[in-house]
């Protein structure tokens, strides 16, 4: 048996000597997951006691972070939108941009009685699950190619809107039968091939999959377009969120494909970070 305010320090610095920015807020997470510890009692009683099991736990967590593991596959889980989503090796962790994505959505889809969604490259399922859950009338379908990402998505269905359905597929070959959808939604992979091998080494653990855009990255940008505008209705909304530095080819894609109303919108950092267009209506 410890102290945790014995072995909370000695936990810190081993964090904070394998590059770890946010070592403490990591080391508390950790904490609160394992031990069900949270800061207060933390700091409010460090002569609380934790047994060998315990601080074995931990410290495997550590090693696991010390090698570059995302923190979010050791907890098994990562917040979006204000909701828990299962995480774990072989699917993109949710990530606060993309919650610029959903927001729009949800705006441009606030008129819609119960709108028809497509999620495409859906991951963990976090955009088109939140929107289910933000618009319980939504009819929304989530398309996954990867068997990895398909198991978490299928789990996240299950917790968090069981009424969704959740399609296995390549949405670069088939639209999946989907047709009279009010809206196409997609996070893609939009990191250039070239780019991956610099990546820090947290994201190089996520699945190439969700991240490989191949040459230029833009590939999904290009194709979805072009396939997808058929299953949508007239009228139908199509919007990616995108790479800081992608929007003028995205906008293009889009203008070549017949989209009209396109515009784009920046995140919170001022970056531009998703593109959004409308499939015209019949005349």
């Amino acid at each position: 048996m410890s102290a945790i305010g014995t072995c909370y320090p000695v936990w810190l610095r081993r964090l904070r000597e394998a590059g770890i920015d946010a070592a403490g807020f990591e080391l508390d997470l950790m904490l609160e997951e394992g031990l069900s510890l949270s800061k207060a009692q933390r700091l409010s009683h460090p002569e609380q006691e934790i047994g060998p099991e315990n601080i074995a736990q931990i410290q495997q967590w550590i090693s696991r972070r010390e090698q570059g593991e995302p923190l979010q596959y050791l907890l098994g889980w990562w917040e979006f939108y204000g909701r828990r989503f299962s995480v774990g090796p072989g699917v993109l962790i949710p990530r606060a941009d993309t919650e610029i994505l959903v927001e729009q959505a949800l705006k441009e889809l606030e008129h819609v009685p119960a709108p028809r969604i497509a999620d495409l490259c859906a991951g963990s399922g976090c955009v088109g699950l939140t929107i289910a859950c933000e618009r319980p009338t939504a009819q929304v379908s989530l398309l996954e190619l990867s068997p990895d990402a398909f198991d978490y998505c299928a789990r996240n269905v299950k917790a968090l809107a069981p009424g969704c359905r959740l399609i296995r597929a390549d949405v670069l070959r088939t639209t999946a039968g989907l047709t009279g959808l009010d809206a196409v939604l997609s996070n893609p992979p939009y990191i250039p091939s070239g780019d991956l091998p610099g990546l820090q080494k947290e994201v190089q653990k996520e699945p190439r999959l969700a991240l490989d855009g191949a040459e230029d990255g833009l590939r999904f940008y290009r194709e979805i377009p072009l396939l997808w505008k058929e299953a949508l209705a007239p009228g139908g909304l199509i919007a990616f969120e995108i790479g800081f530095d992608q929007a003028t080819a995205v906008v293009s894609f889009l203008e070549r494909a017949g989209f009209c109303h396109i515009r784009t919108v920046k995140d919170y950092g001022g970056n531009d970070r998703v593109v959004l267009g409308r499939k015209p209506r019949l005349s």
